[in-house]
């Protein structure tokens, strides 16, 4: 797994356009690298909401900044849109990973953007489910 994940990174590196893409248009390397990364990003997105009963979905992920320390560590930052119901979006959040061991990483930065909606949208979502 990790010598997958080190090629995916690798390969994202060589193709990864200047400025950041949309979901709709990303490469096969984005993709691949934030499939991989699926469980962490759900579970930091899971924790970081932490509402009962509640399971806050996310998309339009992307990488937005991946910064490679040495030819196995790096550090990889995506930013998701969150929502809850049908696509109620309740902000956009912003996620910082660390490789901390072969094959885990580490969760060290998250930052939530709220929408303006967000509070109206919560109230009503957990009124009416």
């Amino acid at each position: 797994m990790k010598k997958v994940l080190v090629s995916f990174v690798t390969l994202f590196l060589i193709v990864m356009p200047s400025t950041p893409t949309m979901a709709s248009n990303q490469s096969d390397f984005e993709k691949a690298l934030l499939s991989l990364m699926w469980e962490d990003i759900d579970k930091a997105v899971d924790n970081y909401y932490d509402i009962e009963d509640v399971h806050v979905q996310y998309y339009d992920q992307k990488v937005i900044d991946l910064k490679m320390k040495n030819a196995l560590d790096f550090e990889i930052t995506i930013q998701l849109n969150a929502f809850i119901g049908a696509h109620n979006t309740i902000g956009t959040d912003t996620l910082t990973f660390v490789t901390e061991e072969p094959n885990k990483l580490k969760l060290v930065n998250y930052k939530h953007t709220p929408t303006k909606e967000k509070k109206e949208i919560l109230e009503w979502y957990l009124k009416n489910r």
